[in-house]
């Protein structure tokens, strides 16, 4: 992994904001106070979509990382300025737990299961996937590679980047989920071929700008280069195996709003603005009604070999690995 080296890419380091974005309610409008991670265009679908209802909800929003808001949440508490949080996977959520006040929107019932906390803490909103995006015009012969062991391969030294696991949860699921599909001794050779940047949101430039022939993240962050028509430019799913990802929302115990907070709930998990994120955003629905294939150019759950990355072992599985990263 040449030293492990932390390289800056185009843009430097990221630094993370707290700003309030949103639009104020009109007289007599019902307001929500929205924390989120996510980015302006997911962010403003929701607040379209709130808008555009019979009874209009406004959305005030704060903005920045998931760590901070949350702990944001924390120190507010009792007398919390936030009504919703969104987003952040399920097991990041579990640590706020006595923040989270229970709520089950008629919404889930368009939602596997699995993807609802069974005490009604907190749901899926979206899907995240593990592709590879490349860039073939980097590549000699034009071919792109399909497997995490074909990366593996010494003739990648140096022309793959990826995140800091130990700082992007992104960079986390991917590499972790590698480091299962091949095992400790091939890992280690994939890890030799990586070139690790800080900043996570730099990697997918790099590779549209040709800097680098493969960067490892999420489809939503791969496919607006394929969409835009970036050339060169492709998506690939790893044949030997992929992983998913879910972000969660969630409703925040003591909040000023909490009936405007439960409809905004339900309306980052109707249907109609799970559509429109997956078309503007490329956020793939949580909802079973929702078959993402048809929208954009995403391949099926079901026709993809997926990796369990959730299952009892890997808290600590992700412990050891973190542990192995950290003295390459």
């Amino acid at each position: 992994m040449q030293s492990h080296r932390i390289i800056p890419l185009i843009g430097g380091l990221s630094v993370a904001a707290l700003a309030i974005t949103g639009c104020g309610g009109g007289e007599g409008e019902a307001t929500a106070v929205l924390y989120t991670s996510n980015n302006e265009t997911t962010v403003g679908v929701v607040v379209d979509a709130a808008s555009g209802l019979d009874d209009p909800l406004s959305v005030d929003v704060v903005t920045g990382s998931s760590g901070p808001l949350l702990e944001r949440i924390q120190a507010e508490a009792p007398n919390s300025a936030a009504d919703v949080f969104y987003s952040a996977p399920a097991v990041v959520l579990e640590r706020y737990a006595e923040h989270i006040e229970p709520y089950r929107s008629p919404e889930t019932e368009a939602i596997p299961e699995e993807l609802v906390d069974p005490d009604e803490r907190w749901v899926a909103t979206n899907a995240h996937v593990v592709a590879f995006m490349i860039n073939v015009d980097q590549i000699a012969g034009g071919e792109a590679p399909r497997t995490w062991e074909e990366l593996a391969d010494p003739d990648w030294e140096g022309q793959i980047v990826v995140a800091d696991p130990g700082q992007s949860t992104t960079a986390l699921t991917a590499l972790y989920g590698a480091y299962k599909v091949l095992g400790e001794d091939t890992f280690l050779d994939l890890a030799e071929n990586l070139d690790v940047t800080e900043n996570s949101g730099n990697i997918y430039p790099a590779v549209a700008q040709g800097e680098y022939a493969v960067s490892i993240g999420y489809e939503s962050n791969i496919y607006p280069y394929v969409a835009g028509g970036q050339a060169g430019v492709e998506m690939v799913y790893p044949e030997d195996g992929t992983f998913v990802e879910h972000d969660s929302m969630m409703l925040v115990k003591d909040g000023p709003n909490p009936e405007a907070g439960q409809r905004l709930i339900d309306v980052v998990l109707a249907r109609e603005t799970q559509e429109q994120n997956l078309l503007e955003s490329f956020r793939r629905p949580v909802r079973d009604d929702i078959d993402p294939s048809e929208l954009v150019d995403f391949e099926r759950l079901e026709d993809l070999t997926i990796v369990d990355i959730h299952g009892e072992e890997d808290e600590a599985g992700r412990d050891d690995f973190l542990d192995l990263w950290e003295n390459l």
